[in-house]
C-alpha cells in the first residue's frame, strides 16, 4: 500500500542582478599663470676718482643679494559631488500551491469463510463486516500479515 504525502517548502531563486561599477576618468586641464623671476647681476666698472668719506675705505664687509623666483603650485582637493544609495526592498507574499497526492487502497473479497459474506479492508487493515475472530477476518489478517489488533507481528 503506497500513499504520497506532500511537503511544501521554498528555495532561493536568483531573479536578476544590478551591478554598479565605478571607474576613473582623467581630464587634462590647462591654465595660464604669470610667474616672476629675479636674477642678480654683478658688474665691474672701471673708475678713477679721488676717495671720499662715503667710500669707507679699507673696511671688510659682505653684501648679500638674494634672487627670488615664483613657481607654479598645483593644489588638488577631492570633493564629494554625488552619492549612490543602493538598497533592496523585500516583501512577503502568500501563494496557494495546488497539486495532487496518490495512495493505494486495498479491497479484499473473501468468499472462503463459512459465513459466505464478503468484507472489505481499508488501508489501515481494519475489516468491514468481518468481526475479529471470524474465518473471514483471519483470512484478511493472513493476507495483510496482521493480527486481530491490526498490528503486524511479523514485521518490526
Amino acid at each position: 500500500i503506497v500513499e504520497e504525502q506532500v511537503r511544501i517548502g521554498k528555495r532561493d531563486v536568483e531573479r536578476g542582478r544590478v551591478r554598479v561599477r565605478s571607474y576613473i576618468v582623467e581630464t587634462p586641464v590647462t591654465e595660464q599663470v604669470t610667474l616672476r623671476e629675479e636674477h642678480v647681476d654683478v658688474q665691474r666698472r672701471s673708475v678713477n676718482r679721488p676717495l671720499t668719506d662715503a667710500d669707507e675705505a679699507f673696511r671688510e664687509r659682505v653684501i648679500d643679494a638674494t634672487e627670488h623666483s615664483e613657481e607654479a603650485v598645483v593644489g588638488k582637493e577631492a570633493r564629494v559631488k554625488e552619492e549612490l544609495v543602493i538598497r533592496k526592498d523585500a516583501s512577503d507574499r502568500t501563494e496557494t500551491v495546488h497539486d495532487t497526492v496518490r495512495r493505494t487502497e486495498v479491497e479484499v473479497d473473501d468468499t472462503t469463510g463459512t459465513s459466505g459474506t464478503a468484507g472489505s479492508v481499508g488501508v489501515t487493515g481494519t475489516t468491514g463486516s468481518n468481526p475479529p475472530g471470524t474465518a473471514a477476518s483471519r483470512a484478511v489478517d493472513k493476507t495483510l500479515g496482521t493480527n486481530i489488533s491490526g498490528a503486524n507481528p511479523d514485521k518490526r
